[in-house]
């Protein structure tokens, strides 16, 4: 028995067993819609909430929105707690800002929902249940106030529920109302409303609009009304072009990225729409489709969207092609109960939980490092470094389509189209298979040209050079 201990200890030392302690798997979708295991590309880091700040703030309460300013600090809209928390990356508090004097009143917070910071750092607080915007420099004094449209200006009854509001550099603030279907609310830097930006086209199927012609009017009064819907969340890239998630139903329209004249700009140039759980019922869940709840610019043209029904995020490159997915729901590190909001800190990315009232910060691993870097070198030209970087992707992962892609247009490029051939054919790049498969068939018949010419012409001789000896064996054949 003492042997028997003595070996099961030292098979356990010498061979430890490996824990996976992502919770989730990675995947990502092929060229026709299906799910693929792909490995994992960001790694839950750590969770934070209000007391590992600071013991003295208690715990977040039903928190709804953060930002990250150009410094690095987060900023977190606790909104059930009526305060606005501002810490820096090492998690040291910064403020907390509850109340505040204007024109030599007190004021506080009811339920802010939507915090955003400039460049210029004035903070932009969406005040929901006090129905205005409030807009406070770092120390929290008062700078000046939104309290919407003015009387008579939308509606008699209209009522002012700021929910997210974002900020480009020229001042203009775009609003997401609660109750309103035309569009973002904008707003001068002044705060007068200038309109509507960025309506939601409603689809309607030819199915419904039939029923709606042989109903009658009861039960056309019973039916869905066929109205856009609300836009869940937004941002803004470097070049002042706003990204927004919407609760679209069916497939498409789900982001958008909002030129300065709200025009839907967004490149996709991929077979999937950008809708996040492409064929959910695939992965064998049938809770329907994703539900972005926000969404953030992240430079060199790609946008992550937080996806609140089952907990993942989902980024794109500028070309709408699928980078990587991860997270998803549950009670452990890296998974979330109900997302809210998200934000990025260089490399890392801070997901807002509203019912556990927590941050959790994910980091990206090897491959998801180098997705990251041959994504900015493609965005800035730099074709041979990009191309390096998608070698070491598929040497993690080896059926990393856009690596396969990638590189497949850079051979071909170069002018190596067998080498083209064999990775876009990988990659199932039908357009670019198709260039190279024909450069390759005009290179052969250049490389061969003198081969195939006497191969031809000595074919074109051999069945009369056959008749002429048959004839010459009959004349010569003896009798």
């Amino acid at each position: 028995m003492k042997k028997f201990v003595l070996f099961c200890l030292i098979f356990i030392f010498a061979f430890p067993l490996s824990v996976n302690a992502v919770p989730y798997r990675g995947f990502t979708y092929n060229y026709w819609g299906g799910p693929i295991p792909a490995p994992v590309a960001y790694v839950p880091l750590s969770h934070v909430n209000a007391s590992d700040i600071c013991a003295s703030l208690g715990s977040f309460n039903m928190p709804q929105d953060l930002h990250v300013d150009i410094n690095g600090n987060i900023y977190i809209a606790d909104t059930s707690n009526h305060r606005i928390v501002i810490f820096d990356r090492h998690l040291e508090l910064i403020n907390v800002i509850d109340s505040f004097y204007m024109h030599g009143a007190l004021q506080t917070f009811n339920f802010p929902r939507g915090v955003f910071v400039t460049r210029d750092l004035d903070i932009y607080i969406a005040d929901t249940e006090n129905r205005r915007i409030v807009t406070l420099d770092q120390q929290g004094n008062f700078l000046r106030v939104n309290n919407g449209p003015e009387f008579g200006e939308i509606d008699d009854h209209f009522q002012f529920f700021p929910l997210k509001i974002t900020v480009d550099n020229a001042g203009r603030q775009f609003v997401i109302v609660r109750g309103v279907f035309e569009g973002i609310m904008r707003f001068d830097p002044r705060g007068n409303f200038t309109g509507y930006f960025g309506t939601i086209q409603v689809s309607v199927s030819a199915i419904d609009w039939f029923w709606r012609l042989i109903s009658t009017a009861e039960q056309r009064a019973r039916q869905q009304l066929f109205i856009p819907t609300e836009f869940t969340g937004m941002d803004i890239d470097e070049y002042g072009f706003v990204f927004t998630t919407n609760l679209a139903t069916g497939a498409g329209a789900k982001v958008q990225r909002l030129n300065p004249a709200g025009e839907d700009v967004l490149h996709n140039f991929t077979d999937i729409e950008i809708v996040g759980s492409a064929n959910y019922s695939a992965l064998g869940q049938f809770s329907g489709p994703s539900q972005f709840i926000d969404i953030v610019a992240r430079g060199n043209g790609m946008y992550t969207a937080l996806d609140r029904n089952r907990g993942r995020l989902y980024t794109y490159d500028r070309e709408g092609n699928l980078l990587y997915v991860f997270g998803g729901t549950g009670n452990v590190l890296g998974m979330q109960r109900i997302p809210t909001a998200l934000a990025v800190l260089d490399d890392t990315i801070l997901v807002l939980d509203a019912l556990r009232g927590e941050i959790t910060f994910y980091e990206p691993t090897e491959l998801g490092w180098l997705i990251n870097e041959a994504v900015a070198l493609l965005y800035d030209g730099d074709v041979t470094r990009a191309v390096e970087m998608w070698h070491r992707v598929l040497e993690i992962d080896a059926n990393f389509r856009l690596a396969l892609v990638g590189v497949g247009r850079a051979y071909l490029a170069a002018g190596e189209n067998r080498l083209a051939m064999n990775y876009l054919r990988r990659g199932i790049d039908v357009e670019y298979f198709s260039i190279a498969f024909r450069r390759h068939r005009t290179e052969l018949m250049r490389d061969n040209f003198y081969l195939i010419f006497f191969a031809v012409v000595g074919l074109a001789f051999i069945k009369p050079a056959v008749w002429v000896v048959k004839k010459v064996r009959k004349k010569v054949r003896p009798a």
